[in-house]
């Protein structure tokens, strides 16, 4: 078991209809509910949809959920196949980290039998919890908008690095948050239910992984395979790209990082994350998503979003395992029993010391039709324009659970 270091050591544009708010941070008041929903739009077309979302939360107790913030009620996500956990981590006493909240953020937007959004943020840096938050807010209305659009697969590529980039250019722009040393991953999927089809997008180490059933065996086995691949600086065509820009890659002697090309810092263990701009100006850490195209077969039966507090201690085969154990009914009790795996190979690994920040986001793809019920919420989600869209509030989200 390896233990967790800190991720941070010492074009054309878009168009009108793929819009952004602003991040706004730490002395804003929290958002109220009527504002969240005039955020979430982009579902409407008088279609019943339910959102589920982490919310900000400070809280600093090891392993306590993070909150989570509902909209369009009337669908219960376990009996439509979709499960969630999100744990605080526990980090050494004494440092830096340990005064850190849980900086994982995630969200599900889902319309039955039409189109849903699945996204994994993992926050790090000393504000990697409010960039997080405000990249989960954002980025799935855009990759919402985009779908809509009705692009061809090269159209689609080429409009969501559009969108990426501006949503870094957005992160840049407020300078308030504290991102020159601070970012996050970004793991969307668009799930288009009604042809089958998952279009997915990433940054970062928060992998996505598809549980199907494992071809040639008579028996109901099945495997986990990753649909995306970590963006980490030792990857030959990441390395490459660091060294063009100026930077270069280290090895610490336990991971690779990201440093100028004279000197020490900004020491990032990725290649490519949303915010860290010390990063991206100097040392060619990029925000440009890898984008693929899936059509869904008979054969595959469940999907998983989670941040590397995960995959560091259970590999896709060991997730499809314990998922395999689990019917589409019960997938939020399939979630929790990954993140209690998780949790419990973290402390056996590191002497009860410490764990990594956990979120699980899985969804079945082959529910029962005679467990879905009929959506009776909210037709008002995820919107294209407001201006609130990243607000978030440390002063107000501070309680303890």
């Amino acid at each position: 078991l390896k233990t967790s270091a800190s991720r941070q050591g010492t074009g054309r544009r878009s168009p009108a209809s793929v819009k952004m708010g602003t991040c706004n941070s730490a002395a804003a008041p929290r958002a109220t509910s009527g504002g969240a929903q005039r955020r979430q739009k982009a579902f409407s077309d008088g279609e019943s949809v339910t959102s589920v979302s982490s919310e900000l939360d400070m809280a600093r107790i090891p392993n306590a959920e993070k909150r989570t913030l509902s909209l369009g009620g009337g669908v219960d996500l376990n009996s439509n196949g979709i499960g969630y956990a999100c744990r605080k981590g526990r980090k050494p006493a004494g440092s830096g980290a340990a005064r850190q909240p849980n900086q994982d953020s995630w969200c599900v937007h889902h319309r039955a039998n039409q189109l849903s959004v699945y996204g994994v943020f993992d926050g790090h840096g000393e504000k990697g919890h409010l960039i997080s938050d405000c990249v989960k807010k954002q980025l799935p209305q855009v990759a919402v908008q985009v779908a809509k659009a009705g692009l061809n697969a090269v159209g689609t590529d080429m409009l969501l690095k559009e969108s990426f980039e501006r949503m870094q250019k957005k992160i840049e722009a407020q300078t308030h948050i504290g991102c020159q040393h601070s970012g996050t991953t970004a793991s969307v999927v668009l799930h288009d239910r009604a042809n089958a089809r998952l279009t997915i997008s990433h940054v970062g180490d928060s992998k996505i992984v598809l549980v199907r059933k494992k071809v040639g065996t008579a028996a109901h086995e099945l495997e986990g395979v990753e649909l995306t691949r970590d963006h980490k600086p030792e990857l030959e065509d990441e390395r490459a790209r660091i060294e063009r820009a100026g930077g270069r890659v280290v090895f610490d002697g336990y991971t690779h990082r990201v440093h100028k090309k004279r000197g020490v810092g900004p020491g990032l263990n990725m290649s490519r994350s949303f915010g860290d701009v010390l990063a991206h100006k100097v040392c060619g850490v990029s925000s440009e998503p890898e984008t693929t195209v899936r059509d869904l077969g008979s054969g595959d039966e469940a999907l998983l979003l989670c941040s590397d507090g995960i995959w560091d201690v259970i590999s896709p085969q060991g997730a499809a395992d314990i998922v395999k154990d689990f019917g589409p009914w019960e997938a939020m009790a399939a979630a929790k029993r990954l993140a209690d795996v998780a949790v419990a190979r973290w402390l056996a690994g590191t002497g009860g010391t410490m764990t990594d920040d956990i979120t699980v986001v899985l969804v079945y793809l082959n529910q029962r039709p005679s467990l879905s019920r009929g959506d009776t919420g909210s037709t008002e989600l995820l919107s294209s324009a407001d201006d609130s869209a990243c607000t978030s509030s440390e002063s107000t989200s501070s309680s303890e659970p």
